[in-house]
């Protein structure tokens, strides 16, 4: 390695969420000296703490997906892997102005299987979410030719030509909307499972696709979190960070960065950045874990678009003993129609984990309600403009018409709300192909690799291994693992 001023950072990070900080961790481990700048205020990204009374609740993501065990991997190396629980297993319900009902199992994004007609169990809970209606479009699937929607651009003209708009409203809309923030009319169905329209023309219909899908999908649906929550490991890696020497800077937003030449004795590496200060700085390796910057050149692509969904997280500590047995299991998705709830989904945290419901003592619950934007594709969830004053009054009402009891303002104990722009999946329709160019020219251009949700997809099953083989892809003649 070419030697560099005492200090000189030979690794760049751009993005101080988990990505970023596994990303600084792994090359910090590997001997190099790294920078790690944030444009916010703390490490963490989407997995984040607040403060909600006597508390300390995830304000973000709250568990993490078993799916490949990359994360479990991680927490094993962080000793974590002890303090691992899981959900109680309560199931959800989906609510609509009209009607409130478990969550049918054996389902893929909210499309039944065929065992909701094959199945006596099954069909009566489907049928208790989707009614008479729904029941016949499920039906009327299995005698459709197979080429009836293989030509659907998106999930909803997928479902609408297949199964109607019961099963899309009561059951699919909920869902996608619930995990993506996304209307099933903007979601790439083909991204989002592929394979689905060879297995439609296989089976004959959606709900065999469905069910076959199924049977040969791996394990690992199930979600997990971390005793006391998912903001520990932040403080854990962020222990590590400090004990590797890695440098943090927060309130700094990058502007560009651009390949150079090494001209001169000062130019220390083969890309220049330069932050919003007006500070420049030269670095043989970036890895970027946020979508570049306007203004990057980097093997002449054009910058992806952060394309990001607006969500407002509300969390609420309330005294509210009528839920103690759970009455809506671990939380409510919200169906069609819906004109008299606003929130998009409601998690009963208290049920969901029976640490919290411990921490939070008797008669004491804790609710996260998630609020979208007012209007498809708007940039600011609904609820942006709103004081705390009427953000407890709504979150108040919409979580008593979800659980089917009444929460008075009074019975709030205390409040804490965070907004997200979360990066849109890349099954967000037109934005797979722009996401598949940027990994090409990242892995066309030296020094520079690409991470992160953003990139790799939603959740940290994805994240975590996509991390791992950014960092190692640029120490391409480092023999360790």
């Amino acid at each position: 390695m070419t030697q560099r001023p005492s200090g000189q950072p030979e690794f760049l990070v751009l993005g101080g969420g988990i990505a970023g900080m596994l990303a600084a961790r792994r090359a910090a481990g590997r001997g190099a000296r790294v920078l790690l700048v944030e444009a916010g205020d703390q490490l963490g990204g989407m997995i984040r703490r607040a403060q909600l009374g006597h508390l300390t609740v995830d304000i973000g993501a709250e568990a993490f997906a078993t799916r490949g065990g990359a994360f479990a991997a991680l927490l094993q190396e962080l000793g974590m892997l002890g303090d691992v629980v899981e959900p109680r297993a309560l199931g959800s319900w989906v609510v609509t102005d009209g009607a409130a009902a478990p969550m049918p199992a054996g389902g893929m994004l909210g499309i039944p299987g065929e065992s909701a007609l094959l199945d006596s169990e099954t069909r009566a809970a489907v049928h208790a979410a989707i009614g008479d209606e729904g029941i016949a479009e499920l039906e009327r699937d299995q005698y459709l030719s197979p080429e009836v929607g293989a030509d659907a651009s998106n999930l909803e003209a997928l479902v609408l030509a297949r199964m109607g708009p019961a099963v899309l409203g009561r059951l699919v809309s909920p869902v996608t909307r619930g995990v993506y923030s996304l209307d099933p009319a903007e979601l790439d169905h083909r991204v989002l499972i592929p394979g689905l329209a060879e297995r439609i023309r296989e089976h004959g219909s959606l709900a065999g696709a469905v069910a076959a899908l199924r049977r040969n999908a791996p394990p690992g649906a199930a979600v997990r979190t971390v005793d006391g929550g998912m903001h520990l490991v932040v403080a854990r890696l962020e222990r590590d960070l400090e004990e590797l020497g890695v440098e943090v800077r927060f309130g700094t937003r990058v502007v560009s960065v651009a390949p150079v030449g090494q001209e001169t004795s000062a130019d220390h590496g083969s890309w220049r950045v330069e932050f919003e200060s007006g500070e420049t700085l030269a670095v043989p390796r970036i890895l970027s874990t946020v979508a570049l910057p306007t203004g990057t050149v980097a093997a002449g692509a054009e910058p992806v678009c952060a394309d990001p969904v607006p969500a407002e997280v509300v969390a609420l500590l309330v005294r509210a003993p009528q839920l103690d047995g759970f009455p809506r299991g671990t939380g409510v998705l919200v169906g069609e129609p819906s004109a008299s709830i606003r929130a998009k989904a409601l998690t009963h945290v208290t049920a969901k984990w029976a640490w919290q419901q411990e921490a939070a003592g008797e008669g004491m619950h804790v609710l996260r309600l998630s609020y979208g934007p007012e209007v498809r594709g708007g940039a600011e969830p609904l609820t942006q403009g709103l004081d705390d004053g009427k953000v407890r009054e709504l979150a108040c009402l919409d979580a008593g018409r979800l659980l089917g009891t009444s929460i008075s303002v009074d019975n709030v104990v205390a409040m804490a709300r965070h907004v997200w722009q979360i990066p849109a999946p890349a099954a967000r329709l037109g934005r797979a192909e722009a996401l598949k160019e940027a990994r090409v020219q990242a892995r066309a251009t030296s020094g520079l690799a690409l991470a992160g949700t953003w990139i790799d997809g939603t959740g940290l099953a994805s994240v975590v291994p996509g991390v791992f083989r950014a960092v190692d892809g640029l120490f391409p003649d480092d023999a360790q693992a």
